[in-house]
């Protein structure tokens, strides 16, 4: 028996692509969290240490509204959610989209996590 229909076939593809695609623009995202984490951490105080501090915003400007994952930590002070968005907008840096904000919560805590634990 011949493989799928040409039509199934396509939209396979279609499909495997835009999931790749959602996946690399995750993994993009997260990994310019945990840069903007290390160039931006609190020094001088027990926070010196500190992981990730984002949060999940959803702002028309970001990932077209989607629940997104931005930096809340610059120049070593922690900023309020307006001038967070504005700040991750005037970057034009890929954050991290995800489809609600369980997902979005789910991700910062792993990658918070991730981030904390001491190096060997």
């Amino acid at each position: 028996m011949a493989g799928p229909p040409p039509l199934f076939a396509d939209l396979k593809a279609r499909i495997d692509k835009k999931v790749q695609r959602k996946t690399l623009n995750t993994q993009l995202g997260l990994e310019n969290l945990k840069r903007h984490s290390s160039q931006n951490k609190i020094t001088g105080n027990t926070l010196n240490n500190s992981s990730v501090k984002s949060g999940s915003v959803e702002d028309s400007r970001l990932n077209g509204g989607k629940p997104t994952l931005i930096p809340f930590l610059y120049e070593g002070r922690i900023v309020g959610v307006k001038e967070a968005i504005d700040r991750a907008v005037e970057s034009k840096t890929v954050f991290p989209a995800f489809d609600n904000n369980d997902d979005a919560t789910a991700a910062s805590i792993k990658l918070s996590s991730r981030l904390g634990r001491k190096k060997k």
